[in-house]
Order: C-alpha cells, then structure tokens, then sequence
C-alpha cells in the first residue's frame, strides 16, 4: 500500500464578514479547495480469483454428483437383472419341489427302493417301541 503524501496545512486567512441584502448578521467566507481521490488500495484480482475458484468448484461437484448417480444407476440395473434371475430360478425350483413331491414320483421312488405297499396301518410309540394299535 503506498502512503498519501503529507500535506503542509495552509495559514487560515481571516474571515470577510459578508453582508446580505436585508439583514445585518455577518457570516465568515469559507475557502474551499479541490481533493485528490483517495488512492485505490484494493485490486479485482483476489475478488476475480475467488469467484473463478468458486465456480470451478461448483463444476467439479456437479460433475461427481453425475458421475456417481450414473454409477448408481448401472448399479441398479445390475441388480434388477440379478433380481430378475433369481425369480426365474426360484420358480424352476419350486416347480421341481412340486414335481418330485407328487404322489405318482413318491410311488414310483418307494418301488425303486424295493419298499412295498402297508397291508395294514397302525401307530408305533418311540418311547416303549411298541404298536399301539394296529389297523387291517
């Protein structure tokens, strides 16, 4: 910052009464005199420097924010597909669950076995392993 140059003050003269038409009161005369404009301490520069800094800023953030929602939405994509799979194999299997608890698929895997048809029914009771009761 460079200092304003010292000014020597000047002798003050003695006031002139003025007189004005109509009255008799006196008023002292003033001297008036031209001022330098005070020096410019601050340049544009910073201020010009900080709104470039902001704004470039905000370009970057805008331009992660669409870089991760596009991120996002390949990842959500991603997982439909998968979503989508695993409805389609859960379907397959439950229709094989279906299929190999059908009556005519237990049959024909009990004869596979050598198992053979009960004659006759009846409960068996774990604790003693004895029948119960017996049916015909």
């Amino acid at each position: 910052m460079s200092a304003a140059p010292v000014r020597q003050a000047r002798p003050v003269h003695a006031a002139q009464p003025v007189k004005k038409r109509g009255t008799e009161h006196a008023s002292p005369r003033r001297h008036l005199h031209a001022v330098s404009a005070p020096d410019q301490a601050r340049s544009l520069a910073p201020f010009a420097i900080t709104c470039i800094v902001v704004v470039l800023a905000a370009m970057a953030a805008v331009l992660l924010i669409n870089t991760q929602m596009a991120k996002g939405a390949f990842e959500r994509r991603d997982i439909k597909i998968e979503i989508a799979q695993l409805h389609q194999q859960q379907a397959a299997l439950v229709s094989q669950l279906e299929g190999f608890s059908s009556p005519q698929y237990l049959a024909s895997a009990a004869d596979e076995l050598g198992m053979v048809p009960a004659s006759a029914l009846g409960f068996i009771s774990i604790e003693d392993s004895t029948v119960l009761h017996q049916g015909e």
